[in-house]
């Protein structure tokens, strides 16, 4: 597996995605950063060198890295794209200046080999998306374990300080902190079902796609369908790939379209799997100059690291259409792994 070869790697190398965040590290990086990889995912790039260097392809560029304790080592950083790769990865290989026998030739040899042919590409998205989506789990799982228990502990509290209180005016009060406390805790079961949709493995992409949509529904008052014309529920990272570009359209006519309805086609088509999201809003004469909706971008470049495609038609007053492809290419081996 791609994932275990490039943990493997002898040289420290980190992969970067288009925001400069970091995505997946060799187990060399942990030992060079001193950090594990829980630390390291996630973290931009900026936090780990000093100064902010600009990292080039044409070229090493001298760094310094940042240690914890406040200490400092110096590096040499060569920056390599991914051939055929159009979601802006980045892969660095970080070389200690303090360590002799680290030569370029090595490191152009092993980033040469991390030039991704179509499988080996295939694999390092689902490494990313399974990745990701175990990180969510443990956030999900953090925040009902811990923040949500605390509300409820300060809930109990406060009615018991209620059969304490006869003052009007400290009762009124009493009612503003719990109705606080109400709103918090649905704010974190929201934040936890977007972070670990509790349908998705078990139920299928249809099950959590009416979840969401119902979850639209209430929030924004609009009509919603899910028209399910799935023969075969995709393999999971496929399937977790599709909820979240799912996901960012959904919220995307929450937030933007002013709709009155909303509706899901799963579908599938020429050896793959075809979504369409459609509303009947305010829609908009040019969606791709418009700051807020990045998530359009990032759409676009989920689906085609995966070799599928994205596209998007609207018109001020005709509603706006996003459909998207994605191969079944993670259907053919199957990774064995839950969210």
């Amino acid at each position: 597996m791609y994932w275990q070869a490039f943990r493997a790697a002898p040289e420290a190398l980190i992969v970067l995605d288009a925001a400069g965040v970091v995505r997946l590290t060799s187990s060399a990086a942990e030992a060079l950063f001193q950090r594990t990889t829980a630390d390291l995912v996630g973290r931009r790039v900026a936090e780990l060198f000093a100064g902010d260097p600009a990292f080039s392809v044409e070229h090493p560029v001298a760094a310094t890295v940042r240690l914890p304790g406040g200490r400092e080592l110096a590096v040499e950083v060569r920056a390599r794209t991914l051939e055929g790769d159009p979601s802006g990865l980045l892969v660095l290989a970080v070389d200690d200046q303090s360590r002799p026998g680290r030569g370029q030739a090595g490191l152009e040899q092993r980033i040469a080999r991390l030039t991704l042919t179509g499988h080996e590409q295939g694999e390092l998205l689902d490494d990313l998306i399974l990745t990701q989506e175990r990180e969510r789990a443990r956030i999900a799982a953090g925040v009902h374990d811990d923040s949500l228990q605390v509300i409820t502990a300060a809930t109990l509290r406060l009615q018991h300080l209620r059969r304490r209180l006869r003052e009007p005016a400290d009762l009124e009060i009493l009612d503003r902190l719990e109705e606080s406390l109400v709103q918090a805790a649905t704010r974190l079961r929201r934040l936890i079902f977007d972070f670990r949709p509790p349908r998705l493995s078990d139920d299928g992409l249809a099950a959590a796609t009416g979840d969401l949509l119902d979850d639209l529904a209430e929030q924004h008052d609009l009509q919603v369908t899910v028209e399910d014309r799935l023969t075969a529920e995709p393999a999971l990272p496929t399937r977790l790939l599709l909820f979240r570009m799912l996901q960012e359209a959904v919220a995307n006519v929450g937030k933007h379209a002013g709709a009155d309805r909303c509706t899901v086609t799963l579908g599938e088509q020429e050896g793959g799997y075809l979504v369409r999201v459609v509303d009947d809003g305010a829609g908009a004469a040019d969606l791709h100059t418009d700051p807020g909706h990045l998530g359009l971008l990032l759409m676009r470049e989920r689906a085609e690291l995966a070799g599928g495609w994205f596209r998007i038609s609207s018109g001020p007053g005709l509603g706006t259409t996003v459909t998207f492809w994605v191969p079944r290419g993670a259907d053919l081996e199957s990774k064995g792994a839950s969210p």
